[in-house]
């Protein structure tokens, strides 16, 4: 009888710290080479295991927010010789550029050099490299999570929380960036290589109806448009050839439109592929209004009616004093967000960790949960969607009736003089929006300027 192979743990570190909407592509493709190879594979999904049924484990974290698992921590230094620990999550606040190299350096390349891996054959006989997984090669094992998805669901969780787990391929055209974002990881990067290919990772496995059980595909690419044109575009003819619905996820780089001579064959490429969703592009920095401008132009020229998406980072080095900081943060979050309401563009505001540091927090999420659901975003200013929060809660919950659903900010201010507030609770929004006036009273004005933005009215305008 064949000797029994032992088995190995995956442990997705953010998946036990609350878990997100993406599943661990690197965990997935590992779970595929150690199948291939009749291992025992597990997804650990609890923070109590006993560690002596494995051989190893191997723990990866995407988001340094996200805790090492309490097993890892908790484990004898014996014990942690079973341990292979890795992910960006180790790493990317590190601001130390020497640090940070050494980290990204190691992590990028210690799956491909794993001392156990290495010794296992890779069924994809490349010719280089015969023993170890290659992580662009390996096709990913979309069933990881499926013990862990159907538990959630008996829980009560909606099914299609999971879609990213279960309807889509995932996987990388391209590697690196040429942009050296301070907030990214690839930071220290400086050109764009092709990665996989479609046929790679995109799986054709079908039910019991001959229907594609994934027909969707998204990519994570960190900056798809800047690689050479010899690589982007016969890897888009590709994608249109193949037919699949497909989105990067990460965004695309609207600026190469703007900048590269090849931008209205991109927009126009662009504009005939079946894309998932809302194309999604970043607006990160001011100083580059300018050409996400010109950008524009070009796009809705080939692009008039295609949903258009743009994340808006921000609250990044923030700090509880520097109000100053804070003050222009917000400001050209919505500066922003004008020059996209003209162009018919929604935004997505991504918020970096630092904005648990402003004066303020709360306003971020505020801004976040106006911005970020379209349905507010497209009907609604941020001062009406502020002060709908407060009449809505005033109507379902203190049963108050008569009240207009709506009052602009000189409205307000006369029921504030006129006592309202001192018997009828302010909601939070509402709450932070006057603690931001008191902040700065000489900039209220333009404050309210700002707030009252609307799309409808912005994009009839242009």
């Amino acid at each position: 009888m064949a000797k029994k192979k032992p088995r190995i743990g995956l442990v997705d570190a953010d998946l036990l710290n609350g878990g997100t909407r993406h599943p661990n592509l690197l965990l997935m493709k590992l779970s595929g080479f150690l199948k291939d190879n009749n291992f025992v594979v597990e997804l650990i999904t609890t923070n109590t295991i006993n560690i002596s049924k494995y051989k190893l484990i191997y723990i990866s974290k995407v988001f340094s927010f996200s805790p090492d698992p309490q097993f890892y921590t908790t484990a004898t230094k014996y014990q942690k010789r079973k341990f292979r620990i890795g992910g960006t999550g180790m790493y990317a606040t590190k601001t130390k550029v020497p640090e940070f190299k050494q980290f990204r350096e190691r992590d990028m390349h210690q799956i491909e050099n794993d001392p156990f891996l290495s010794t296992l054959p890779n069924k994809y006989k490349i010719d280089d490299r015969p023993f170890g997984i290659d992580l662009s090669r390996q096709m990913p094992d979309y069933n990881l999570y499926d013990d862990y998805i159907e538990q959630k669901i008996k829980e009560g969780r909606n099914p299609n929380y999971y879609n990213d787990y279960k309807r889509y391929s995932i996987g990388f055209l391209t590697r690196g960036c040429i942009r050296h974002c301070p907030f990214c990881v690839n930071k220290l990067e400086n050109e764009i290589s092709a990665y996989s290919k479609l046929e790679w990772f995109v799986s054709n496995e079908r039910d019991n109806r001959g229907r594609l059980i994934r027909p969707y595909i998204y990519l994570w690419d960190d900056n798809f448009l800047a690689a050479p044109k010899e690589i982007w575009k016969p890897q888009l003819e590709a994608l249109m050839k193949l037919g699949r619905p497909f989105q990067f996820r990460q965004g695309l780089d609207e600026r190469i439109i703007a900048e590269s001579p090849d931008g209205e064959e991109i927009a126009k490429m662009l504009s005939q592929c079946k894309y998932h969703g809302d194309f999604i592009f970043a607006f990160d920095n001011w100083q580059d209004r300018v050409k996400i401008i010109k950008a524009l132009k070009i796009w809705r020229k080939y692009n008039p009616k295609k949903g258009t998406k743009f994340y808006l980072f921000c609250g990044y080095r923030m700090t509880p004093d520097n109000i100053e900081r804070f003050y222009e943060d917000i400001c050209l979050i919505f500066k922003r967000i004008e020059i996209l309401m003209k162009f018919g563009c929604v935004g997505y505001v991504m918020r970096h960790e630092d904005y648990h540091n402003s004066p303020l927090p709360n306003l971020y999420v505020q801004i976040a949960r106006w911005c970020n659901q379209q349905a507010f975003y497209k009907k609604m200013s941020f001062w009406e969607f502020v002060y709908r929060n407060q009449s809505f809660w005033e109507e379902t919950t203190k049963k108050i009736v008569g009240r207009p659903k709506q009052k602009d900010y000189a409205g307000f201010m006369e029921d504030v003089k006129a006592g309202y507030y001192d018997n009828v609770k302010m909601c939070l929004p509402l709450r932070t929006i006057v603690e931001l006036f008191d902040m700065f009273p000489e900039h209220v004005d333009e404050l309210l300027d700002l707030f009252s933005l609307k799309f409808e009215i912005l994009k009839k305008s242009n």
